[in-house]
């Protein structure tokens, strides 16, 4: 436990003061951030092989293929269970090390290191804090990291390519969500995000969300028949039959875990969508904006959906402050669409996984959360978070014994660089 705590808190601090020098220097902040980003890193890269399940399950033998071949094209028609750019990591890292901790080290850096740029990201919108919000990745997430790797991976991609959406780059956020999938082939479950974000630009009503998220929590009771039907249909691989259950079940102990954050953001989710990252009211919502008089208001007008969508992909009049609106909505629709598909645990394991698309803005929402409230009241909900990760991470890792990382077990000689010469296959 202690390797943990005492990393993190490294890190934590460590990225506190570089977004502490954001304000003054970027040549002294970048610097301390990566070195931030790097302590979990090596942490990553120096654990045993014993320290998360699916290093024996295929990452070590992934990466013992590549170092065992020197014809690309032939590697690549190996393990065609594995998605390709997974394989392609793996036979790179190998062309220089045949030291599969390196190759674990260079996992764990493209998982930090994209979480990092999306925390960036919502912190330079004025969203929430860079050091809280990295906290609760390291807290909540980065212990599934050292395990479900390729998922991981698929997930801080797509989490750090949504912004390239919200800056309107679509080709490049169609280009890194491609690649998310290429590491995972869960990854197209982000795609869901832009279209949400959408309709929510669309159609600001409330209850169509809370609908939305009934029919969802619903959807997962009849998943297993349509995921059945698309696997016949030759629409998904025959790898995903193990995802295939009977019955259905309520996840008690998951969503109890998230409701001491999730009712304060709904309970204050006015100023979550509203209110700056110093909790001052925003000028449009300090009241309801007045609707211009309509002519000929006894017709009724009829828009038509293309135009509307045009005009969603625009810039709204209200400018900025109507785009943090937006996600704001976004963020706690998705935290409640996270409560739902967490309920797969409860068919099946290994289904939990698909929540983890939707897990990591929890760490933008609660960071933001310390930001909404009173200055007085800010200071007792930071150590309240902080409390409530020390002891969620203990209980999840040291007592429910997720992902198989406790205890830390360190391997002396992980820093090597081996060489080697491939076989020539």
């Amino acid at each position: 436990m202690y390797p943990y705590y005492a990393t993190f808190f490294i890190s934590i601090l460590l990225c506190a003061l570089g977004e502490r020098q954001l304000h003054r220097s970027r040549f002294w902040s970048c610097p301390l951030i990566s070195l931030s980003v790097l302590c979990p890193v090596i942490l990553a890269g120096a654990r045993d092989f014993s320290i998360g399940l699916d290093i024996s399950a295929y990452g070590n033998y992934v990466f013992e293929t590549a170092c065992n071949y020197s014809n690309f094209s032939r590697y690549m028609r190996t393990h065609r269970e594995i998605e390709s750019l997974y394989k392609v990591m793996a036979f790179l890292v190998s062309r220089f090390t045949d030291n599969a901790h390196w190759f674990y080290f260079v996992t764990a850096l493209i998982i930090c290191g994209c979480t990092m740029a999306g925390l960036l990201y919502y912190r330079g919108r004025g969203w929430c804090s860079l050091t809280l919000a990295w906290a609760c990745f390291l807290f909540i997430i980065y212990g599934d990291t050292l395990n479900i790797m390729r998922q991981c991976i698929a997930v801080a991609i797509a989490f750090a390519a949504f912004p390239l959406f919200l800056e309107k780059k679509y080709l490049l956020y169609f280009i890194a969500q491609i690649a998310a999938i290429q590491f995972h082939v869960t990854g197209m479950i982000a795609f869901c995000l832009p279209l949400i974000y959408i309709l929510m630009k669309i159609y600001r009503a409330k209850w169509i969300y809370i609908c939305a998220v009934i029919a969802c929590f619903a959807a997962i009771q009849f998943y297993s028949p349509a995921l059945a039907y698309l696997i016949r249909i030759h629409l998904l691989p025959q790898k995903f039959t193990r995802y295939l259950a009977d019955g259905f079940a309520f996840a008690l102990n998951p969503t109890i875990l998230r409701l001491p954050f999730l009712l304060p953001i709904l309970y204050f989710n006015d100023r979550f969508c509203g209110f700056d990252c110093y909790g001052n009211e925003l000028r449009t919502t300090s009241s309801k904006r007045q609707k211009p008089p309509v002519k000929n208001a006894g017709k009724k007008i009829h828009l038509n959906w293309g135009i509307r969508l045009r005009a969603a992909m625009q810039d709204s009049p209200e400018g900025e402050n109507n785009v943090d609106r937006t996600l704001g909505m976004l963020v706690i629709f998705v935290l409640l669409l996270e409560i739902c598909t967490v309920q797969l645990r409860s068919v099946l394991p290994t289904l939990y996984r698909i929540s983890y698309y939707f897990s990591y803005y929890r760490f933008i929402a609660y960071a933001r959360l310390t930001d909404i409230l009173r200055r007085d009241n800010r200071v007792l909900m930071i150590l309240a978070l902080f409390a409530y990760l020390c002891v969620l991470w203990y209980y999840q890792n040291v007592l429910q014994g997720n992902n198989m990382i406790y205890p830390y077990i360190y391997a002396p000689d992980w820093f090597r660089r081996i060489t080697y010469f491939s076989t020539g296959i």
